[in-house]
């Protein structure tokens, strides 16, 4: 097979992979990897991201992270791939290693209030509140959504009783008040 015939095959099985990971189908998309790990086929980080992707579907965070890593390394400016690498190292309870996967992907998107929020959680689960309330409070000013997703966020129950929280919480009570005045 040609470089050219290896390169087409492998996008096909991305496609295919993908399509999997769409629906819900973790196992099949990780027989797909498979498949094209045994016919040799170039593994690029866009395919390790799937596998982790796949592997984080099903549970498997530990098992996420050798691929997840890979892609990182192959391709460090891809920021999805550092959010799941804090995904995974959160549920295995490594909230530090999780704080420094979110603060690389933002440090290559410096105003994503997806970033923010999640980083905003890690910092809550590991004791440094008045951070974590300051990071959320940004991601609500980029993305006011973000609030209510905080109101009921479970993570956020070792900072629910800080009067900056509370205050960010309430902040668009207050500014709905002000506006009728």
């Amino acid at each position: 097979m040609t470089k050219e015939n290896n390169t087409i095959r492998a996008r096909k099985i991305a496609l295919r992979v993908e399509g999997y990971l769409e629906l819900g189908m973790p196992e099949h998309a990780l027989s797909e990897i498979q498949k094209a790990s045994q016919e040799h086929l170039l593994f690029n980080p866009h395919m390790l991201y799937l596998e982790g992707e796949a592997l984080w579907q099903l549970k498997r965070y530990r098992d996420a992270l050798y691929p997840l890593g890979q892609a990182a390394l192959l391709e460090p400016a891809e920021v999805r791939v550092w959010i799941l690498i804090g995904k995974c190292q959160k549920r295995i309870g490594r909230c530090d290693l999780a704080i420094e996967s979110l603060e690389n992907a933002l440090y290559l998107q410096p105003n994503s209030p997806l970033i923010l929020y999640n980083l905003s959680i890690y910092l809550a689960l590991s004791e440094r509140k008045e951070e974590s309330v300051r990071i959320l409070a940004r991601a609500i000013c980029l993305d006011p959504k973000y609030r209510q997703h905080a109101r009921t966020e479970k993570d956020f129950e070792g900072i629910r009783n800080m009067q900056e929280f509370k205050n960010l919480m309430n902040e668009e009570e207050l500014l709905s008040e002000n506006q009728e005045k």
